[in-house]
């Protein structure tokens, strides 16, 4: 993950390469999802909004806006953990990772990673507002929400969308270390 800013408008953009074909279903997976979300919620601030993709040829990569800064690092990068927060912002803040990640369980998606890093913080420190970011691990419940909205299948086979790997092993609910298939339990749980 690469952050760059745009050398004439100044705009701040995040890229995701793979040189590699083979790993690239990560890749295909968060385009896929990303425009699932966008098509079926309309553009939402909550969700960071994907710009451009490439698997044609290598470097693959996928840009976004950059959505803030992950909540794992904001907390060093201001010089003070959330607790500096007052208890109403750090209250309104979780909400807004609920709704989102409840949004995006409305439309069929599973996160599957939630996890500090990927819920980014932007704003200024009296209005901050909270993003959901990073689904390249996630899962689509029914394909064929996909097909009604014409958005091919980009990394979603019918394995990967019913695998119980992934996630950051800090953040997976017990039940998918035990071996169960992740859940909109385990997003709560995370």
């Amino acid at each position: 993950v690469w952050l760059a800013r745009h050398a004439k408008t100044g705009q701040a953009l995040v890229f995701k390469f793979s040189l590699d074909v083979q790993r690239l279903t990560g890749l295909k997976r968060e385009v896929t999802v990303a425009r699932l979300l966008e098509q079926a919620l309309g553009e939402r601030r909550e969700f960071v909004k994907l710009i451009d993709w490439d698997f044609e040829q290598a470097p693959y990569f996928i840009e976004f806006e950059h959505g803030g800064t992950g909540l794992d690092r904001w907390q060093d990068d201001a010089g003070h953990g959330i607790e500096a927060l007052p208890l109403a912002t750090r209250l309104a803040l979780f909400c807004e990772a609920a709704d989102a990640v409840a949004e995006a369980h409305g439309v069929g998606v599973l996160h599957k990673d939630l996890k500090p890093a990927n819920l980014l913080l932007a704003g200024e420190q009296d209005a901050l507002h909270l993003r959901v970011a990073d689904f390249g691990s996630s899962r689509v419940f029914e394909l064929g929400v996909l097909e009604g909205l014409g958005i091919p299948r980009l990394g979603l086979t019918q394995t990967q969308t019913l695998s119980s790997d992934s996630g950051t092993p800090l953040y997976l609910a017990p039940e998918v270390v035990a071996g169960q298939a992740p859940s909109v339990k385990s997003d709560v749980y995370a």
